[in-house]
């Protein structure tokens, strides 16, 4: 996220010379306002579990404090 902030200030600062201030605001808003688009569309809201996770025999002794052989 903080990597984005410079490119979206200097996003800003060259629509807000080339069509005006109150003209970016109004892009920034629709821009905020379909942020939710790429999660809405994708098979992330249609998953009603996670999906499981078998880890290797050798993660499992680790975790439990125990060596394997």
């Amino acid at each position: 996220m903080w990597g984005t902030l410079p490119v979206g200030s200097l996003l800003g600062g060259v629509l807000g010379t080339a069509i005006g201030v109150r003209e970016t605001l109004f892009v920034a808003a629709a821009g905020g306002s379909l942020a939710f688009l790429p999660v809405f569309l994708s098979p992330l809201r249609r998953m009603r579990e996670l999906p499981s996770y078998a880890a290797p025999p050798e993660a499992r002794a680790a975790a439990a404090g125990t060596s394997i052989g």
